[in-house]
């Protein structure tokens, strides 16, 4: 006896389940909804023959959506976290713009200062700020001695030294400081220039 038989005379409906098969009866010998194909959707194929169900499109749509919502979520995160850092390291630069004419302020006392103890004091002070900035990766830009680069110095004037290369930078009139590789202010220079 085939299983359908079976149903049958365990169930005494007659409505078969649209993909063909008759559908399960429970212990009270009433037709459940639950049909034997195991699909709870209970439209049929349009074209009216055994077609795929259309609850597998509808899975496959949500999946999609669901997918193209945590790409999103992702991106969103990763942008926040891109802001949060530049919005950080924005403010870090404009407190240390801030402090840099306090260094310059060093350098012009020094030049005061006939005291050899305190002129030690003051160089002391000087020292430890510059250590303290070199730790939030903040660094002097080499001038004196060097050759003169746009993308660090701030040629402010030219003098002729015949000992020395062309470009080679010979006085360094304000200190220049980058962070983290960003010029955050050019060395103003006066360049070597030998005619030629």
């Amino acid at each position: 006896m085939s299983k359908n038989e079976e149903l049958e005379k365990e169930c005494n409906c007659t409505e078969d389940c649209h993909c063909g098969k008759h559908c399960e009866c429970d212990s009270e010998n009433k037709c459940s909804d639950n049909c034997q194909c195991g699909c709870d959707c209970e439209e049929e194929c349009e074209c009216g023959e055994n077609c795929e169900c259309a609850c597998e499109e509808e899975k496959d749509k949500y999946l999609l959506l669901a997918q193209q919502v945590q790409a999103d979520f992702d991106n969103f995160r990763r942008r926040s976290r891109e802001e949060i850092e530049r919005a950080r390291t924005s403010g870090q630069v404009s407190v240390i713009e801030a402090f840099l004419p306090c260094l310059d302020t060093f350098k012009e006392a020094k030049k005061l200062i006939t005291d050899e103890s305190v002129l030690q004091g003051v160089e002391m002070i000087e020292n430890k700020i510059l250590s303290a900035l070199k730790e939030l990766g903040v660094e002097k830009i080499e001038s004196v001695g060097q050759v003169y680069s746009p993308h660090l110095h701030n040629a402010i004037a030219v003098m002729r030294d015949e000992s020395k290369e062309n470009d080679i930078i010979l006085e360094e009139f304000q200190a220049g400081y980058k962070y983290k590789d960003k010029v955050i202010r050019y060395a103003k220079v006066i360049v070597n220039k030998k005619e030629g």
